[in-house]
């Protein structure tokens, strides 16, 4: 992954979502452009038509340019990628314009706040996030706030059984080589009494194997009440550094956007959330 986008709203949490943007590229020696995305006719600045369409682009260029450089400075103290930040004001709809920018092939990863707890920017910024991972081209990584950036060891993939993604799968090898990261692999049974099956265990890890021959992962099936409940308590009990959920699951993410948890599992995830497509 070399070019990483992250938008922001100026918000503490799309603050945090760019600080840990900036580790990561470090170890990605990726580039990183900032976006902000605004309308003159919904933004805060302008609740009273005040101020002229000219003005307000300049306001927001000037937040961006302070945004970047308040933070940039902030960060540990060898910034390798200080001189690959870019900056893109753009002029639109949030949701739409990020799902367009994800289809241009010109970034490999959007990297976002989940959500904010306090502030209507943040709630609704929290919103725009939820749209875009379901809906974007590329992988969309969200930052719980406050989450600091740590060094990513290992990874929960969640699967099942009967669609596995191969191009997400090779993604992921990729990812995981470059941050030495191993993947656990989970499948979740639905039902307290449901059994995994072994066969169909041993079956899947082969064809992986064959598939993604350097993917260092590890295959787990665990059964709980909820599929939601038990990626939670995987993540939780086995100190997981991300959780990646694939959108071509269909099976799975029907299971996920029909849990009352849902929300929280997407807009207010524990550790960094992935979503892959």
């Amino acid at each position: 992954m070399k070019k990483i986008l992250v938008p922001t709203d100026f918000s503490e949490n799309s603050k945090c979502a760019f600080n840990y943007a900036i580790e990561l590229a470090k170890h990605l020696k990726a580039e990183i452009t900032v976006v902000h995305i605004y309308h003159p006719s919904i933004n805060n600045m302008n609740e009273f038509m005040t101020i002229t369409d000219n003005e307000l682009e300049a306001i927001s260029r000037k937040l961006l340019d302070e945004f970047v450089k308040d933070n940039k400075s902030k960060s540990q103290k060898e910034v390798t990628v200080a001189n690959r930040i870019e900056q893109k004001l753009e002029i639109g709809f949030v949701t739409e314009k990020l799902i367009n920018m994800s289809k241009s092939g010109e970034y490999d990863m959007i990297i976002m706040g989940a959500t904010g707890s306090t502030g209507l920017l943040e709630m609704v910024f929290g919103k725009v996030s939820l749209h875009v991972a379901q809906s974007s081209a590329c992988p969309v990584l969200l930052i719980p706030a406050k989450v600091r950036f740590e060094p990513i060891r290992e990874i929960m993939y969640a699967i099942e059984y009967e669609l596995v993604n191969e191009s997400c799968l090779v993604e992921l090898e990729i990812l995981s080589k470059n941050l030495e990261a191993n993947v656990h692999l989970v499948h979740v049974y639905e039902g307290i009494n449901k059994k995994s099956t072994g066969l169909k265990s041993s079956l899947i890890e082969k064809i992986f194997q064959q598939k993604v021959p350097n993917l260092k992962f590890t295959m787990e099936a665990i059964s709980s009440d909820s599929v939601v409940h038990g990626l939670e308590e995987y993540a939780r009990m086995k100190e997981m550094d991300w959780m990646v959920l694939v959108k071509s699951q269909r099976k799975l993410w029907q299971q996920l956007l029909h849990s009352s948890k849902t929300n929280k599992i997407i807009l207010d995830p524990q550790i960094p959330l992935m979503v892959m497509h």
